[in-house]
This record gives structure tokens, C-alpha cells and sequence, in this order.
């Protein structure tokens, strides 16, 4: 009795909440899912490569964005045994150069959309999805333009977008990741630890 309880408490606490997703689908395009709608980012990818940490594979992608530009897409995740240190906001920091400062635009449950000061003086904008431990995903290089149409079409309410406090910056084809994943930011900050199971002392 006590876990047929226990398992309708769960169903009802997890079904008043939604959750996103960020993903890129296997025909190319990049999806943010919210509720029970989805919006297509973009559907080209230019490029493509990966970094095996052993523990930790960082995917990323270079994506067409709109008529011009691109955005940088990034899926981050850990092995079986092993998980993320920190919250999705406080990892992005840390691969953004251990960025200070930041100013978060909206977020809604696990999905955030935030300016990241990555050089102490360029904001970039960046939509972070973060609902598990072993997995994060986000996207960045928008247009302040951009990043407002992205809130129009996912915000909840009537409400009018707020002001983006800076200017964020855009690349072109030649730019390059301003991601900064090496070994010390891995394994002696740590970025990941061995995952934590419940009632283990």
C-alpha cells in the first residue's frame, strides 16, 4: 500500500511539472521543446566533432543560424557512474572561461535563457537546458533579436519581453567554439564526480 502511495505522490508531483529539451534530431534540426510544443532553432548543421574526457564526451556542432551567422550548439554528458558537479548554470560558468558574471533573461523550470560575460567584457546569449545530472545541453551566439523572438514564442504569459541588459555578440562561418573544455577544468576543478546514489554513506 505504502508504494502504491508512494508511486501516485510521484506521478502527481512530476505531472504538475514541465520540463524542456534542447535536442538535435537525426535529420539535423535543433528543437526546443516546451510543454506540449516544440520550436525548430535552426536545421542545418555546418560542422561537427567531439572531445572524450573518458568520463565526460562534450558534443558540439556548428548551426546555421537564420540568413546569416551561426549559433553553437553544445550536449554534454557523463558516463554511467559518474555525474555533473554543479548545477547546469554554475557548469556553464565554469566552460565559459569560469565567467563572474551573468544576467538571466527568463528561465522556466530547467530552461534558462541568460547573457554570459565570457571575457570579462562580451556578453553572449545562451539558452541552457539542464534536467538531469549526467546531461546538459545549450545553445549560443543569438542576436539580442533573436533571443526576444525565442521568449515570444515560449513564454507563458502576456507579458512584454524584458530589456537585455547587453549586447550579445554573433559569429560568422569562420568563427570558432569560445568554449574553454581542457583536463583541469574536468578532473581537478572537478567539473564531474562519481555519482552520488541515495542512501549510500
Amino acid at each position: 500500500m505504502k508504494k502504491i502511495i508512494f508511486v501516485l505522490l510521484s506521478m502527481l508531483l512530476l505531472g504538475g511539472c514541465t520540463t524542456s529539451s534542447l535536442v538535435l534530431s537525426k535529420k539535423d534540426k535543433l528543437i526546443l521543446n516546451y510543454d506540449a510544443d516544440s520550436f525548430v532553432v535552426t536545421n542545418k548543421v555546418i560542422s561537427k566533432e567531439s572531445i572524450n574526457f573518458k568520463d565526460l564526451l562534450v558534443m558540439q556542432h556548428k548551426l546555421k543560424a537564420g540568413d546569416k551567422g551561426v549559433l553553437f550548439y553544445e550536449d554534454i554528458r557523463t558516463s554511467l557512474n559518474f555525474e555533473f558537479n554543479y548545477g547546469g548554470l554554475y557548469t556553464l560558468l565554469y566552460v565559459f572561461n569560469d565567467a563572474q558574471k551573468y544576467e538571466i533573461f527568463y528561465k522556466r523550470n530547467n530552461l534558462k535563457m541568460l547573457q554570459i560575460c565570457y571575457d570579462g567584457k562580451n556578453y553572449v546569449n545562451v539558452i541552457l537546458q539542464a534536467s538531469d545530472t549526467q546531461e546538459y545541453s545549450y545553445v549560443y551566439g543569438f542576436s539580442n533579436e533573436e533571443f526576444i523572438k525565442i521568449y515570444n514564442k515560449i513564454k507563458t504569459d502576456n507579458t512584454k519581453a524584458p530589456t537585455l541588459k547587453y549586447q550579445g555578440i554573433t559569429f560568422e562561418n569562420g568563427s570558432k567554439n569560445i568554449t574553454n573544455w581542457n583536463d583541469h577544468l574536468v578532473y581537478f576543478v572537478p567539473l564531474i564526480t562519481p555519482l552520488r546514489v541515495m542512501g549510500r554513506f
